[in-house]
């Protein structure tokens, strides 16, 4: 992985067989703030994405590589599961998915941009009615 800071950007490079929401749990570990990813692209594989219903995750695993079509999601500054990543990817078909993104691994590169909020603490709580995890923001 290239990383590189620019005032509040953060500019990642990952490469072939990275793990991608490890990479960036990597990356912002002991920054503090939150983060925004903001753009992302490049190719991904051997990955599992889940569509959120009614508590649980319905997953769908898929190996072969795809297109990062566009990536977004949130880092928290503290709590479980702190980087909370939602993503569309284009199929060798030409056919699209998209929903959370569970796992997933870099095929060939992946560039990713997130947008440091220095200023703002959060955190990701589950809320017990949702059964959810939430991002709380701290005053």
């Amino acid at each position: 992985m290239e990383k590189r800071m620019d005032g509040r950007h953060l500019l990642l490079r990952l490469d072939h067989g990275e793990d991608v929401i490890g990479s960036i749990e990597g990356a912002v570990s002991g920054m503090g703030g939150t983060f925004m990813i903001a753009v992302a692209l490049g190719m991904m594989h051997e990955f599992e994405i889940g569509y959120f219903d009614r508590g649980k995750y319905i997953k769908k695993k898929i190996e072969e590589p795809v297109e990062l079509l566009a990536m977004s999601g949130s880092v928290s500054s503290t709590g479980e599961n702190r980087v909370h990543i939602h993503a569309s990817l284009a199929m060798k078909d030409h056919g699209s998915i998209g929903g959370h993104l569970i796992s997933g691994k870099v095929w060939m590169s992946e560039e990713i941009l997130l947008v440091h909020l220095p200023e703002i603490e959060s955190r990701r709580e589950i809320d017990p009615e949702k059964k959810v995890g939430i991002l709380r923001l701290d005053a």
